[in-house]
C-alpha cells in the first residue's frame, strides 16, 4: 500500500479541503448582515450572528425572519447560536438585516452571494469633486483596516451627492466608526497663565503677550476676546478656560490633522499591554516641524512641579489632550524636560476591557489618522439588502456545467486510449484540484486546526515513503508541507476567482492529457539514479519552471489600477498552479504508470 503514497497524499489534502470548505455543516438560521445604529437591538447583535427563533418561533430561513418579525412589537426574545437567547423591546422597526445562512465556509463575493447597499449622506452641501475626495479617502481606510470587497459609488440625486456604498459582510461598527467618521484630528494643550490683579504674561517662547481679565471681560495684547473666548497668537489657536483670582488656562491646539506625517506601527513605537482589568493600547505619531514648533511655544514659561507617586516632575497643570472628531482619545501629562522644546512624536493611548475590542480600536484609530479628514460631515441616508447580480441559481448552474465538461473530457479521453483507467482518473483528478482551491480559500473557525491535521498526516506519509521506499523526492516534501499551510490564507469566491479556477483546471488537463500521452504511446523511458543534488536541482527545476513563470506574470496584476478586481483571478490561478505540480498531477502520473504497468502485463 505504500507504493501508492502519492494517491494517499492527495486523498489527504482532499479530505482537508471537504472539511475547511464545511460540507459537514447542518446550520440553519437567518445570518445578521446589518444592524442600524437606531435598533433597539444596536449593540447586542453583531454582524455574523445566526438567528435560530424570534419568541421560541424556529427560524430556518432570512424568509421566515422577514415573516415573524414584519410586525412585531414589544418585548422580542431572539435565540442565537452564538450568545444564546437575546432580549429587546421594538420601537416600531428593528433595523436588522439578515440572508440565508451561509452552510459553506467559503466568502463568496457580491455577484455570487449578495451584500448590503448602505448610502451615505452629506450632512452639508457637496459638489462632486468633494464626493470624490470622500471616496478616495474611504478606499484608503478600508485598504488599511483590510476590509475586502467593498465598492464605492458616487450617486447623485435632486437632493445633491450622495456616496453608495456595497458590501458584503460590512457591520454597522465599522460604517459608524470607520467610514462615516470625518477624522478631524486636533491636540490641545492646557497653558495656565499666573494673574495678579487681573493682569498676566502669555509666554511664547522669547515673546511675552499681556492678558488682561476684569469682569468676565478678556483681553490679550489689548485686543478684547470674543464671546466664543477664542483668538490667534502667532498662529496658535486659543481658548480661554477656567478662571480664577489667581491663574486663567488656556487650551491651545499644537497639531492639526494636516500636521501628521506618519503613524509608526512598529513594536518600538506601538503596542498593547494589559493593565489591570483593561488592556492599553498606544502609538506613536510623527508631526511636523510647524507642529512641533507650535508645541514649544505653548509649553514655554510653564513651571515644573514634582510628582510624588512617580518621582518625576512634569509641567504643572499642564496636561495634552488629543481629539478625534471632537472626542477625547488621551490625556497625557508633559514631562518638564520638554517644556519650550520641539516636540514631533506624540503618543495616542486608550483602553479596552479586551484585547481584540483594543487591537480593533487601536487600528481604527491608525486608520483615520493615515487617511486623513474627510472634506464633509457623513450620516447613514438608507440601508438595504442587494440580490446577487449572478442569480441564486448560477453554483447550480456552474454544478452542471462541471458536470457535462466532465463528461465531455471522459468521452474524448476514452476515444483516444480506449480506456477508463486513463479517462476517469484524469476527470477526478482535475475535479480535486478544483476541490482543493475552495478547500485553500475557505475560512472556516477550524480552519487551522484542519490544515494541521493534514500537515501532520502529510509529514507522516512522506517521512515513511522517504523512509521505506527511498521515494520521496524534494517536490513532494515542498508539496506536504506548503499545500496545508497555503489552507491557512483565505480569499473571496467571486466571479474573477471563478476564472482562475477554471484557467487552473485548464492548464491541468493539458499538462495530464501529456502525461498519459507520453505514458500510454509506449515511449521508452531509461532509469538511473540520481543523486541528491541531482534530485533537489531535478525537483526545483520543476517547480520554479511551471510556477514561476506563471507567477511572475499574474503578480504585476495586483499592482495596477484593476488589481482589487482581479485579485482573485490571480490568487486562484497561482495557488491552482502550485497544487497542481505538487499534488495533484503527481497522483495521476502515478495512476498512468501503474495502468501502462497492467496493460504490460495483460
Amino acid at each position: 500500500m505504500l507504493k501508492y503514497w502519492r494517491l494517499w497524499l492527495l486523498l489527504a489534502v482532499v479530505l482537508g479541503s471537504l472539511f475547511a470548505i464545511g460540507f459537514t455543516n447542518k446550520r440553519y438560521g437567518a445570518e445578521v448582515v446589518y444592524v442600524t445604529k437606531t435598533s433597539p437591538a444596536f449593540g447586542k447583535l453583531q454582524q455574523g450572528m445566526i438567528i435560530t427563533a424570534v419568541n421560541g418561533v424556529p427560524v430556518r430561513t432570512a424568509d421566515e425572519w422577514q415573516k415573524e418579525t414584519e410586525s412585531i412589537t414589544g418585548t422580542v426574545s431572539l435565540d442565537t447560536l452564538e450568545n444564546g437567547k437575546i432580549s429587546f423591546t421594538a420601537n416600531g422597526t428593528l433595523g436588522i438585516e439578515t440572508h440565508n445562512v451561509q452552510r459553506l465556509n467559503l466568502d463568496f463575493g457580491l455577484d455570487l452571494q449578495g451584500g448590503t447597499r448602505i448610502t451615505l449622506k452629506p450632512k452639508e452641501n457637496a459638489t462632486k469633486n468633494m464626493i470624490d475626495q470622500v471616496i478616495g479617502t474611504l478606499q484608503t481606510r478600508i485598504n488599511i483596516y483590510g476590509l475586502k470587497e467593498i465598492k464605492f459609488f458616487p450617486v447623485e440625486s435632486p437632493d445633491g451627492w450622495y456616496v453608495q456604498i456595497e458590501a458584503t459582510g460590512l457591520s454597522s461598527d465599522v460604517v459608524h466608526e470607520l467610514l462615516t467618521s470625518k477624522g478631524t484630528f486636533v491636540a490641545k494643550i492646557s497653558k495656565p497663565v499666573s494673574l495678579s490683579g487681573g493682569r498676566g504674561t502669555i509666554k511664547l517662547l522669547d515673546n511675552s503677550y499681556p492678558i488682561e481679565v476684569s469682569n468676565g471681560t478678556i483681553k490679550v495684547n489689548g485686543q478684547n476676546i470674543p464671546e466664543n473666548r477664542t483668538f490667534v497668537l502667532e498662529d496658535i489657536v486659543f481658548e480661554a478656560g477656567n478662571v480664577t483670582d489667581n491663574e486663567i488656562v488656556l487650551m491651545g491646539t499644537v497639531y492639526r490633522g494636516d500636521d501628521i506625517e506618519l503613524i509608526y506601527t512598529d513594536p518600538q513605537h506601538s503596542g498593547l499591554v494589559p493593565s489591570g482589568n483593561i488592556y492599553r493600547f498606544y502609538f506613536t505619531v510623527l508631526v511636523s516641524s510647524d507642529g512641533a514648533e507650535r508645541f514649544a511655544k505653548v509649553t514655554s514659561g510653564i513651571p515644573s512641579q514634582l510628582d510624588l507617586d512617580s518621582g518625576e516632575y512634569y509641567l504643572k497643570d499642564c496636561s495634552i489632550y488629543l481629539y478625534l472628531d471632537n472626542e477625547l482619545q488621551s490625556t497625557l501629562r508633559i514631562a518638564s524636560s520638554l517644556g519650550g522644546k520641539a516636540y514631533s512624536t506624540p503618543q495616542i493611548e486608550g483602553g479596552r476591557e479586551n484585547r481584540e475590542d483594543a487591537i480593533e480600536e487601536k487600528l481604527r484609530l491608525q486608520t483615520i489618522l493615515r487617511s486623513g479628514s474627510l472634506p464633509v460631515n457623513l450620516e447613514t441616508s438608507s440601508i438595504s439588502i442587494i440580490s446577487p447580480t449572478l442569480g441564486s441559481n448560477f453554483i447550480q448552474s456552474a454544478l452542471i456545467a462541471a458536470l457535462v465538461a466532465g463528461l465531455t473530457v471522459i468521452v474524448i479521453i476514452f476515444i483516444r486510449y480506449r480506456s477508463f483507467r486513463i479517462s476517469i482518473p484524469l476527470v477526478m483528478t482535475g475535479l480535486s484540484e478544483a476541490l482543493i482551491i475552495l478547500g485553500i480559500s475557505a475560512s472556516g473557525p477550524y480552519d487551522s486546526g484542519i490544515w494541521m491535521i493534514v500537515l501532520v498526516v502529510n509529514v507522516f506519509i512522506i517521512g515513511m515513503a522517504w523512509w521505506k521506499l527511498k521515494d520521496a523526492d524534494m517536490s513532494a516534501w515542498i508539496g506536504a508541507l506548503l499545500i496545508p499551510l497555503l489552507g491557512l490564507m483565505s480569499w473571496n469566491i467571486d466571479l474573477p476567482a471563478i476564472g482562475g479556477i477554471i484557467a487552473a483546471i485548464g492548464v491541468g488537463v493539458d499538462q495530464m492529457v501529456i502525461i498519459a500521452d507520453e505514458t500510454i504511446g509506449g515511449k521508452k523511458i531509461t532509469k538511473r539514479l540520481y543523486t541528491l543534488k541531482e534530485k533537489i536541482g531535478k525537483a526545483f527545476f520543476i517547480i520554479f519552471t511551471s510556477a514561476a513563470t506563471t507567477t511572475s506574470a499574474l503578480l504585476p496584476l495586483l499592482f495596477v489600477a484593476a488589481g482589487i478586481f482581479i485579485r482573485g483571478f490571480v490568487i486562484t490561478t497561482i495557488v491552482g498552479l502550485l497544487v497542481g505540480i505538487l499534488i495533484t498531477r503527481p497522483a495521476y502520473a502515478k495512476i498512468v504508470e501503474l495502468t501502462a504497468s497492467r496493460s504490460k502485463e495483460d
